[in-house]
């Protein structure tokens, strides 16, 4: 979140060094009088009676174009060399209200362009400070504007704040970026409500306008919200930027902030929602979508995306794995798909918890002697939870197959764990009665047999 926020804090600082160089390529809309010859005005005119002139006379006109020219091939100190000559008209009182404000305008785009910020103010300045009558409304607004930003520029966020606002106040046809830029200003004082409501105000004027508000926006304001604790208008903020620009990081984010308000049905959702746009991409989220769905009692999908995960390689080909995959077959009521994730997680476990639980899978599938076999590697690789559980699974399977004597072993190694006792009794009556019962029914058969040989 802060890397977002310092990512569009350094775009603005680039933005306004890009403006900065641009101020030199702004078109000058010159008039000059006819009435005198360059040589002639230099030597014959007095200063300017009226200061609120608009005109630019010859010689300065030609000084500007040649300033202008220099600059453009590159000769910055040719530039400055004419622009001294204008400073020294300037200091004869030579310069009406047009050439004075022109002068100052280069002063400041060339301290711009040296990114000496600190003297490109002074000359902003200086022009503000000119009089009321000297300055057209739009030459004040344009001051204004760039006042702004190279008080952005120094880190003077109050300054630029007041240019900012004193623009406002005056400008007839707003520039509505002036709000996003007060905005940022307000963000870098750590001012996070006056800055939400200023970025909350441009995203307004922007939409009034027929325009669409830019990711990045949308970024500040969510981040803002974040900060001041709205999570639910952050989260409402989130919803319009997945359905406008539809990116993995505005899932993840709703994602994790509806974790982090225990809201896991709803999250469980926008991860499914990601998986069908495909923005699963991670461990992370296949375990917490699968998770979710898990939880929620959706076996099959929680399956469905596990093997997604196994197949993708993002979930390791591990016991964990294979045997979460298993569990969600299982009790999907799939065993007989729970059978080869089970003999996988089996086989790469250190112990055999898995190779038990997968004779139960067996066992339900009335596949005996394979159940039999899976408990002989359980008891082969050892140290499980319950073994006593596992001795009773083991005379359940035997018995099916009519191996009673082998049945009883497994049902009385059962009682060594007190919590089996009983069951293990149990089993041992139940499989002498069946070993009876099943040995009258062979003599039976044998008798039989030989009265129709």
């Amino acid at each position: 979140m802060n890397l977002i926020i310092s990512r569009m804090y350094i775009s603005y600082l680039n933005r306004i060094a890009r403006l900065c160089v641009m101020l030199v390529t702004l078109p000058v809309i010159f008039s000059f009088s006819n009435a005198l010859s360059a040589q002639e005005e230099e030597e014959r005119r007095p200063p300017p009676a009226a200061r609120s002139a608009q005109t630019l006379s010859r010689p300065v006109y030609q000084r500007l174009e040649e300033i202008m020219e220099l600059r453009d091939e590159g000769d910055i100190a040719g530039a400055d060399e004419v622009l001294l000559e204008l400073r020294d008209m300037y200091d004869r009182g030579r310069l009406n209200d047009a050439e004075e404000l022109s002068m100052w305008r280069f002063y400041a785009n060339f301290a711009a362009l040296e990114e000496d910020y600190e003297e490109a103010i002074v000359y902003q300045e200086l022009i503000l400070g000119m009089d009321e009558r000297a300055l057209t409304p739009e030459s004040r607004e344009s001051a204004l504007l760039l006042l702004g930003q190279l008080k952005f520029a120094v880190e003077d966020y109050n300054g630029s704040i007041d240019a900012y606002l004193e623009y406002l106040d005056m400008a007839f046809e707003q520039d509505i970026s002036v709000y996003q830029r007060i905005g940022f200003a307000y963000y870098s004082l750590e001012d996070y409500e006056n800055s939400l409501n200023y970025i909350f105000e441009f995203m307004d004027q922007t939409r009034a306008q027929g325009e669409s508000v830019d990711k990045g926006t949308y970024d500040l304001a969510r981040s803002l919200n974040t900060l001041l604790e709205d999570l639910d208008t952050a989260l409402q903020l989130n919803r319009e930027m997945i359905v406008l620009f539809n990116e993995p990081g505005d899932w993840e984010f709703m994602v994790n902030v509806l974790g982090a308000l225990e809201r896991f049905e709803e999250q469980a959702q926008y991860i499914y929602a990601m998986n069908t746009f495909g923005f699963v991409d991670s461990r992370g989220q296949i375990i917490n979508l699968s998770g979710q769905l898990f939880n929620t009692e959706y076996y099959w999908g929680a399956a469905k995306i596990l093997v997604q995960g196994l197949e993708t390689g993002l979930l390791d080909n591990d016991e964990d794995s294979w045997s979460r995959l298993a569990q969600s077959y299982q009790l999907a009521r799939e065993d007989e798909m729970a059978v080869e994730p089970s003999i996988a997680g089996a086989e790469l476990a250190e112990d055999g918890e898995m190779y038990s639980r997968l004779a139960s899978i067996y066992i339900n599938l009335s596949r005996f002697e394979d159940a039999v076999g899976a408990l002989e590697n359980a008891f082969v690789k050892g140290d499980l939870a319950r073994e006593d559980q596992a001795y009773l699974r083991q005379a359940r399977a035997l018995l099916a197959l009519n191996r009673h004597d082998e049945g009883l072993v497994a049902a009385r190694l059962a009682a060594n764990d007190e919590r089996s006792e009983e069951a293990s009794a149990t089993w041992v009556q139940y499989l002498n009665n069946e070993k009876t019962l099943y040995e009258a029914k062979q003599a039976q058969r044998e008798l039989y047999d030989g009265f129709f040989r």
